[in-house]
């Protein structure tokens, strides 16, 4: 049993949660992380919102099939991981390269960014697919 209150401040944190899940994946490769812990932030607001609203009344609103998620994230990383060995480096190699853009001036592109956004997209699929699983058992 959820009050209003709670309903109120899961609807203000829900954007803000996941814009801060989004922000430590992108600051994952420089700075404290990345997919894993950008992944696990996201599961725990969709997790949040399972409780609050209900898994009934969330599966009418937002039903995508986590483990779809879950597998494209497992393609992403493992093609990033095997993306170098074309190109005679070793397994897991990572590329950067630097672009210059007119309004944001130089920004570094890592390969090991796509690696992470795989991880992320995993850590989603795999923990919010056992939490519906375990929402659904009766």
């Amino acid at each position: 049993m959820t009050t209003l209150i709670t309903k109120t401040v899961t609807k203000i944190c829900i954007p803000l949660i996941i814009l801060f899940s989004i922000s430590l994946l992108l600051a994952g490769h420089n700075n404290p992380g990345g997919g894993f812990i950008g992944g696990v932030m996201f599961a725990a607001v969709i997790s949040l919102t399972y409780v609050v609203f209900g898994l009934k009344n969330m599966k009418t609103i937002f039903n995508p099939g986590w483990d779809r998620v879950f597998a494209f994230g497992l393609l992403l990383a493992s093609l990033t991981a095997f993306a170098a060995i074309p190109f005679g480096h070793h397994f897991f190699r990572s590329a950067v390269a630097f672009v210059h853009l007119p309004l944001f001036g130089e920004i570094e592109l890592v390969s090991a960014a796509l690696f992470d956004t795989g991880v992320y997209f995993v850590v989603i699929g795999s923990l919010l697919y056992i939490f519906k699983t375990l929402g659904e058992d009766k």
